[in-house]
């Protein structure tokens, strides 16, 4: 399953892959250099929003991939 669009933040601390399939789903990954954490599954934009301000990240902060 492919990605339909990737995100990281302005640091590079952390990759954001979303998918279609057949709901909205986040894959957050933690990035140090060239080595990656297991992904954090988040379902719909709710839990990404609740997600992105716990970590005190906003829209602005995030490039694509």
């Amino acid at each position: 399953m492919d990605p339909s669009a990737v995100w990281r933040d302005r640091n590079h601390r952390w990759r954001i892959e979303a998918y279609r399939a057949p709901d909205l789903r986040f894959a957050i990954f933690a990035t140090n250099g060239t080595t990656e954490s297991a992904p954090l599954w988040l379902f719909g934009m709710a839990a990404l929003a609740r997600w992105l301000m716990t970590h005190a990240i906003s829209l602005d902060d995030l490039e694509t991939d």
